[in-house]
């Protein structure tokens, strides 16, 4: 069986989070302060951009695609859910995320990481 370069990449960083994943899974479970987790963040790889936001009692994660032919952008919105100290969206199917509060980095299993975008853009 012959594995292109790309898919072994694409494998490799699937194990990589899912092996981060477990890890955190293995720490006693704790409710994450989501007030943290508020922002713009940037995929590391070529993901779409994340904004995460509190509305109410409610936070939501909104997915900024391109899709179509004209590759217009197209957001969409999806409920932030904690279930035993772990945070998720279900976009169809679940993608779990998980907070290094230290590195201030998110990672979304399997679309790898995310970091916050630097809101310090001076005009003059």
């Amino acid at each position: 069986m012959n594995i292109s370069k790309k898919k072994w990449l694409t494998l490799s960083s699937c194990m990589i989070s899912l092996a981060a994943l477990m890890l955190q899974a293995c720490t006693e479970a704790k409710e994450t302060d989501c007030d943290k987790l508020c922002g713009n963040w940037v995929s590391v790889g070529r993901k779409p951009d994340v904004l995460i936001y509190r509305e109410g009692d409610a936070y939501k994660v909104t997915v900024f695609k391109r899709g179509g032919l004209s590759r217009r952008l197209k957001p969409e919105t999806y409920l932030l859910r904690e279930e035993e100290g772990n945070l998720f969206i279900n976009t169809g199917y679940r993608i779990d995320i998980a907070y290094n509060e230290a590195a201030d980095v998110l990672t979304f299993s399997p679309h790898g990481d995310y970091v916050r975008k630097d809101m310090d853009t001076k005009q003059e």
